[in-house]
Formats: structure tokens, C-alpha cells, sequence
């Protein structure tokens, strides 16, 4: 009886049957060209059969309802399949490295330790066609503030080309330029490219399905004196020996370069040739101006600068201190 006992009990580990119900609720979507998200539910709870170590992924790849070629296989252990749903029910897959417009077979089946279980019934699905290569991009910068960019065709275009979009703009700024052409441009020139700054260049290729990867650049066009002067110099207030003065930076196509100064110059109207310099460093846009004489008139100018140097005084502006009761 003892023998026959334990002979008994070995069965009944041995002959633990696997999942006898399939991942329920599988279903097939397709990402882009070469990848699809695969997702399903655990089985039921009573059809599992002890402890689910992970998920198979079985596709294949069809041609007019059969399958052609080799079965593929995905093992997913639960660590890493990412979870999406409570209580570990809801699992997703993403399956790459198929074959552009082409249509897949999916079914999906839980394992444990004594071996797989049942297959959920076939999803099918086809991936997207492909989109065109990064095209090939050269960016030349002229002296002239204009930009030549010319392009060429990517390697890879999966059918004809139906043209180009064209992103570009300052670096350091949040709007950029959108242009498309057809698939017989290959060159365009942007103008009002800055100097002293950098700009960026996307370019992208379409074809039926839609607009590939982008090709990016990036260049930087040297630093030089600022071409323009400061904006809107005004008095904020006054004393009888004192003028705080404001003004805004130059024109941004005008600044050339990154702003590291400025510099003030004032004088007594009454005295023509005594005129003060003064620097403002770092490149505040407001100084008060102290020491002044009362009840005086004073011409005032401001300039910026650049790593490369000084740019053109503003336009003077004139400013009177207070007498010197009011200046109390």
C-alpha cells in the first residue's frame, strides 16, 4: 500500500497539465513599416495550471491566406514584457524587423514550468509600407546672409518620390520655417541666415506612404561686430545728479553675434568736446548715470559689442537733470 501511495503522489506531480486556456483578448496592431504591438490578457485563472513564467508569440508571414517561410518565435518572460494593466493581466509586445507591407499571422500562448500551453486563435495584420530614407544634405553658408542648401535622393525610397519638407531655423528661437518642394528640387536658398548664430536644417523625403526620417544639420555662421545699435534708449527717472537710462538690444539679424556689452557715451551739451565712456559689463540694458551736473542738459548714446568688437552708436538722445531744489 505504501509503495502504491507514493507511486500515486509521483503521478500527480508529473502529470500537472499545462495552461489549458490561451491568452485571452490578443490583439495585433501595426506600428509602422517593420513593427507591430502585439497585446493580450492572461488566461483564465482556473485554465493556467500553476504559475505562468512567461508568453511565446508565434507569427508567420502570409501570402493569399497560406503561410510562407519559417515560423518565428518571440519568448517574452514576464520581467520582460511591460505591463499595462492591473493584477499583471494586460501584457504588450512590440514584434520588429518584419517586412514592409506584409501580412502577418499572430497567435500567443502562456508556459510554465511543464511546458506551453494552448495557442490563442490567429490575428492577422500587415505593416505599413516604407517610408523614404534620410535624403543626403549639404548646407553651404555665403557672405552674403543666405544659406544654399542642396539635397539628393535618399539610398532607400521604397517607390517613387513625391517630393521634400524642408525644416530650418535659429538654434536659440522656437519658430522654424517649414517649406516642401517636389521631388524634382534639389536645392533651395534660405535667406536673413544670421551672423553669430546657429542654425538648424531638417530635411525629409515622402513617398506614397508619407515623410521618412529626417536628415539633420546643423551650422554656425561666425561671429562679427554688431551692424545695428541699440533700440529705444529712454530716461526711466531723474535727479538733480542723476539719469537712469534703459534701452532694449539691437535688432536680432542685426546683433551678429552674442552681445557681451555696452558701452555709454555722454556729454554736457554746453561741452563740446568732454564727452564720458562708460562700460556696461555684463550686457545689462539699464545704467544710471551719476555725478551729473543740476539743471543740465546731457546727449547720451549707447552702443553694443560683440567678441569681435564695438557696433554703431544709437541715435543721441537728450536728457535734462533736475534743479536742484527739485532734485531734493
Amino acid at each position: 500500500m505504501g509503495g502504491t501511495g507514493a507511486c500515486n503522489s509521483l503521478l500527480s506531480n508529473d502529470v500537472v497539465p499545462v495552461p489549458s486556456g490561451p491568452p485571452r483578448k490578443v490583439e495585433v496592431e501595426a506600428v509602422n513599416s517593420t513593427a507591430v504591438k502585439v497585446s493580450w490578457r492572461s488566461p483564465v485563472h482556473n485554465k493556467q495550471h500553476g504559475q505562468i513564467r512567461g508568453y511565446q508569440v508565434h507569427y508567420v508571414r502570409m501570402e493569399n491566406g497560406e503561410s510562407k517561410g519559417q515560423p518565428m518565435l518571440k519568448d517574452i518572460m514576464l520581467a520582460d514584457a511591460q505591463v499595462i494593466g492591473v493584477f499583471y493581466f494586460l501584457w504588450e509586445m512590440i514584434i520588429s524587423g518584419l517586412q514592409p507591407e506584409t501580412t502577418y499571422s499572430f497567435t500567443v500562448t502562456a508556459y510554465t514550468t511543464k511546458g506551453d500551453g494552448a495557442r490563442s486563435k490567429p490575428k492577422l495584420v500587415s505593416t505599413t509600407g516604407a517610408v523614404p530614407g534620410k535624403p543626403r544634405l549639404v548646407i553651404s553658408h555665403t557672405q552674403m546672409n543666405t544659406a544654399l542648401i542642396q539635397w539628393h535622393p535618399p539610398v532607400d525610397t521604397f517607390g517613387p518620390l513625391q517630393g521634400y519638407r524642408l525644416k530650418f531655423g535659429r538654434r536659440d528661437m522656437d519658430t522654424f520655417t517649414t517649406m516642401e518642394f517636389s521631388e524634382k528640387e534639389d536645392h533651395f536658398t534660405a535667406t536673413d541666415i544670421h551672423k553669430g548664430a546657429s542654425y538648424i536644417f531638417r530635411l525629409s523625403a515622402r513617398n506614397k506612404v508619407g515623410f521618412g526620417e529626417e536628415m539633420v544639420k546643423e551650422i554656425s555662421v561666425p561671429e562679427e561686430v554688431p551692424s545695428g545699435f541699440p533700440q529705444n534708449l529712454h530716461s526711466e527717472s531723474s535727479t538733480s545728479t542723476s539719469v537712469q537710462l534703459t534701452w532694449q538690444m539691437p535688432l536680432l539679424a542685426e546683433r551678429n553675434g552674442i552681445i557681451t556689452k555696452y558701452t555709454i557715451l555722454y556729454r554736457d551739451i554746453n561741452v563740446a568736446y568732454q564727452p564720458v565712456e562708460l562700460p556696461v559689463a555684463p550686457a545689462d540694458t539699464t545704467m544710471t548715470l551719476s555725478g551729473l551736473k543740476p539743471d543740465t542738459t546731457y546727449d547720451v548714446k549707447v552702443r553694443a559689442h560683440t567678441s569681435k568688437g564695438p557696433g554703431p552708436y544709437s541715435p543721441s538722445v537728450q536728457f535734462r537733470t533736475l534743479p536742484v531744489d527739485q532734485g531734493r
